[in-house]
């Protein structure tokens, strides 16, 4: 344990379809939009206030095509026996998803804590002065007339979809948002599928952007961090591939769960090259060229990542089948 508060206490001080307009008049409605986005905010109104009235000045996808997205996102979801608490907004179902997830459905407590997650992030980093800046830089961007109104039809559903995230997600409460990991434990430690690898990339994520608060309590951070690691090396272990994208991620940046290191970036990336490669083409020649080199690393750090992917592939993935319902793969000719 004193290693590992050691080594953390060192790191944390380092276009569709749309209503039918003519094109002139949708050229000046863009254009009004486009000069009211330069204006500022009125006073006394807030930023939310300020995006709804610049986002009513653009065109809107028409009301047949909203309802056909909404269907078929249900369809999608029907499909899942916890969609009905993936789709709505989860302030309307929140208290629904606590109240299972207390009485010990594991599956409850993963959706909860995943989804609690997702909306943290939301609050700090889709407030809408953020969302109005956006919408100022897209506005500022070439649109081409043919297809002007499509694509701020677009624009128009991308920002009030992120406004009314961000709403929905603040009604929760940041105490509750707060809870994401600990209901993430919770559904990992009862076997929910999928729980370990999504507490992982949370608390990664999450210790990478408030250092100050598990610096209050270094001593729990660790303890998070050996629970993170011994399940990202399970995932592994078993051949799940999203464990390859937070080994990436880790060693991409320099983050709490393991120190920057580009050599055991890059061996990683190599490993889920071949795995994707053999659902596709070219894998032979990907097992037989090695990784693309490039940069200033040497030879021998190139070796190093090549044998190295090799052999995450072989030890934990060679054997997995191909897709959800394929054979496994061959096994690999002996490289030359």
């Amino acid at each position: 344990m004193t290693l590992a508060l050691g080594g953390l206490a060192a790191w944390f001080y380092t276009g569709r379809n749309t209503s039918t307009q003519s094109g002139a008049t949708t050229q000046a409605v863009i254009a009004e939009a486009k000069t009211s986005e330069k204006r500022a905010v009125p006073a006394g109104q807030d930023a939310a206030a300020a995006l709804r009235q610049r986002l009513s000045q653009l065109p809107q996808e028409s009301a047949a095509n909203r309802a056909a997205s909404k269907r078929f996102l249900e369809q999608i979801w029907s499909k899942n026996p916890y969609g009905k608490w993936w789709l709505p907004p989860l302030d309307e179902v929140y208290a629904e998803l606590r109240a299972a997830a207390e009485r010990g459905d594991v599956e409850a407590a993963s959706v909860l804590g995943g989804r609690s997650a997702q909306c943290r992030k939301t609050v700090m980093e889709s407030t809408p002065d953020k969302l109005l800046a956006q919408l100022e830089e897209e506005m500022e961007s070439p649109v081409d007339a043919e297809y002007a109104q499509a694509r701020m039809a677009t624009v128009h559903e991308r920002f009030a979809r992120e406004l009314a995230q961000y709403e929905a997600c603040s009604r929760v409460g940041q105490a509750a948002l707060d809870e994401s990991l600990l209901w993430l434990e919770r559904a990992g430690r009862g076997d929910a599928k999928d729980a370990r690898l999504a507490y992982v990339a949370t608390w990664s994520e999450q210790a990478g952007s408030d250092r100050d608060g598990l610096i209050a309590d270094i001593e729990r951070a660790a303890q998070q961090r050996t629970l993170a690691r011994e399940w990202l090396a399970q995932g592994l272990a078993a051949g799940e591939d999203r464990a390859l994208d937070i080994y990436i991620d880790a060693y991409a940046r320099s983050g709490a769960l393991f120190p920057r290191d580009r050599v055991q970036e890059l061996a990683y990336g190599y490993a889920r090259d071949l795995v994707r490669g053999r659902r596709g083409s070219g894998f032979e020649a990907l097992w037989a060229n090695g990784p693309t080199r490039f940069g200033d690393l040497s030879s021998q750090q190139w070796d190093a990542i090549e044998a190295q992917g090799r052999a995450i592939f072989k030890a934990h993935y060679e054997s997995r089948p191909v897709g959800p319902k394929g054979a496994p793969s061959p096994p690999l000719r002996k490289a030359e």
